[in-house]
């Protein structure tokens, strides 16, 4: 009985063609890239549609498209990055 409630646990033994676009999938450069994208886009957003008064707030600068941008393209840098050079090589098909 011992041996049997053992066998359940396991996990399926993925091919190593899964299991590496698995590990590119979740890459932490990939998450990070699209939060900082996502972010970017609504602080670009914000600084664009926000009031006179809130855009001119930081000595007459706009920092809300300013840090918006940035983000955003420190973002797309991030997944570019992740897309160059993969951790695991995906074999061609």
């Amino acid at each position: 009985m011992a041996e049997q409630s053992a066998g359940a646990h396991e996990q399926p033994d993925l091919s190593e063609d899964q299991a590496a676009r698995f590990t590119n999938r979740f890459d932490i450069r990939r998450i990070i890239g699209g939060l900082f994208v996502l972010y970017g886009v609504i602080l670009t957003i914000t600084g664009a549609v926000g009031s006179e008064e809130v855009k001119n707030k930081a000595a007459g600068i706009n920092i809300n498209i300013w840090t918006g941008l940035g983000m955003f393209v420190f973002g797309l840098l991030m997944i570019a990055w992740a897309l160059a050079r993969p951790v695991a090589r995906v074999p061609p098909r």
